[in-house]
């Protein structure tokens, strides 16, 4: 009996060793450069390789710990069946490792850019964390939770998310955390900007790593409008000048692609018109091509010369620039044939893309210097005296007229007013100028100017020089002329004289 025990006991130590033999070789996992070369599928099937020889050593372990216990093997023997299991599971554990890499990671799913009523914008980023490793272990019944357990990958703890625009936090918060992200859900988060952008970086951190992914802003399609914005949506502007706004545009649709641009309630003294600051292209309608979703245009408003009754100096105009889709033009053309004027409320229930702008008219101080005559003749030790209007040509009252002279050497001039303290629209002010020559003047050509200073609303007015041209003449030498005449009288009666006496002989 003890003989066939023996020879029993041998005969199943010879098969396992056989069955280990033939199996360890191809079960244990590549390593080094040939681990990293390989592809996910052929690291799968290395991973099941390790499976089935941990599989096959357990059966060999437990079969050999039964005949131990029953006296059937011996100690040495099933030291070595023991030995080979936990080189199995070694294997099958190095193999695992490799096939998941570098673990499940967090994705972005989407990151929308959305505004609301108030214009404010924000950001709704969807985060989801899965791992496909995992599922093709449960597909291929693959377990392992006995020897290397993945319960703590099936949730992640305290994710926190940012987003970034060139390094720096543009969002409120600056962090969001996200308490427990279960395996293959989804999240959301939403920030409101702090900074306009179009595309930026999502930066998450988890398990003690941060992921940055960087990602093209989506637009929310929600409301099927084109949203406007304006940096200078208040602007001062003189009479007769223009004011220019910078627009920017973006489309918040998913449907309609071409937007009709208009502007409500202007005065009809003055004109508008849409262009594009780079083609400087005259625009009425504006298209989003495939891919683009915003733009940037500039709506520039011409002023008249005069103001009126609408167009009333320093009196704030309000004024809606509208994208509307090309079929709800005909609704604004209606509302404006029952009323000229558009409130916010009927703004609002057009459900169009709009901007509240404001424009202050200014007027516009200048002054006029006019002269009868700007030429003058004089003889040496006269002056010459004439007299300037000055005229409020412009569109606001003059503050503090100062007329005064720019005088070759030596000259003098005599200004009366020389400070007038106001001068209104239209208005206009005499101002007698005596210009004196010095005593020993030569003879010759001057030129004298008249200047003009003065301010508007507080601002500097240009005004415009006036040259005066003085020739200057020698004095008459009277008792030379006189002393001439005699003589030449004197010469005539000589020779009358002489004639006569030349006859009678």
């Amino acid at each position: 009996m003890n003989t066939m025990k023996k020879f029993f006991a041998a005969a199943v130590c010879a098969a396992v060793m056989l069955a280990i033999a033939a199996t360890v070789a191809p079960a244990a996992p590549q390593t080094g450069a040939g681990a990293e070369g390989q592809s996910q599928t052929m690291k799968l099937l290395t991973l099941k390789k390790a499976q089935l020889q941990l599989e096959k050593t357990r059966g060999d372990y437990e079969r050999s710990l039964k005949l131990l216990e029953q006296g059937l093997t011996s100690e040495q023997e099933f030291a070595l069946v023991k030995t080979t299991y936990q080189q199995a599971q070694v294997d099958f554990q190095q193999a695992l490792i490799n096939f998941m890499g570098s673990e499940a990671r967090i994705s972005v799913a989407s990151a929308v850019k959305f505004q609301d009523a108030g214009g404010k914008k924000f950001v709704r980023v969807t985060l989801r964390y899965s791992s496909k490793e995992l599922k093709q272990l449960d597909n291929l019944n693959i377990k392992a939770d006995d020897l290397f357990p993945l319960g703590f990958m099936k949730e992640l703890k305290d994710v926190s998310v940012s987003l970034k625009s060139e390094a720096k936090i543009v969002s409120d918060p600056y962090e969001k955390v996200i308490a427990a992200l279960p395996l293959e859900t989804e999240r959301d988060v939403t920030f409101q900007l702090l900074k306009d952008v179009e595309n930026l970086d999502v930066s998450v951190f988890y398990s003690g790593k941060t992921e940055t992914t960087s990602v093209y802003l989506q637009k929310g399609v929600s409301a099927n409008i084109v949203t406007i914005n304006s940096a200078q949506f208040s602007q001062e502007a003189d009479l007769e000048s223009t004011a220019t706004y910078d627009l920017s545009l973006e489309k918040f649709s998913g449907e309609a692609n071409v937007f009709k641009l208009d502007v409500v309630n202007l005065p009809h003294a003055i004109n508008y018109e849409f262009s594009d600051p780079t083609t400087a292209a005259r625009l009425s309608q504006i298209k989003f091509t495939e891919g683009v979703t915003s733009m940037k245009l500039q709506l520039k408003l011409f002023l008249p010369k005069n103001p009126d009754a609408q167009v009333v100096i320093d009196k704030p105009l309000e004024l809606y620039v509208l994208t509307l889709e090309a079929e709800r033009a005909g609704v604004l053309q209606d509302m404006l044939a029952k009323s000229p004027v558009i409130g916010p409320k009927e703004i609002d229930a057009m459900k169009a893309g709009s901007v509240r702008l404001m424009l202050v008219p200014r007027g516009v101080g200048k002054i006029e210097v006019q002269a009868v005559n700007l030429y003058h003749e004089i003889k040496v030790g006269e002056n010459v005296e004439m007299e300037v209007r000055v005229k409020n040509a412009g569109t606001r009252k003059l503050n503090n007229i100062r007329v005064f002279a720019d005088l070759p050497l030596n000259w003098r001039a005599e200004i009366a007013p020389d400070l007038i303290s106001s001068l209104e629209q239209n208005k206009e002010q005499v101002v007698t100028i005596k210009f004196q020559p010095p005593a020993d003047v030569a003879v010759g050509d001057y030129e004298p100017k008249i200047k003009t200073e003065c301010s508007a609303d507080n601002r500097k007015v240009e005004s415009e020089d006036k040259i005066v041209r003085v020739h200057v003449a020698a004095k008459t030498n009277f008792i030379g002329i006189a002393l001439l005449v005699l003589l030449l009288v004197g010469l005539l009666v000589g020779i009358v004289v002489f004639g006569i006496k030349l006859t009678r002989r």
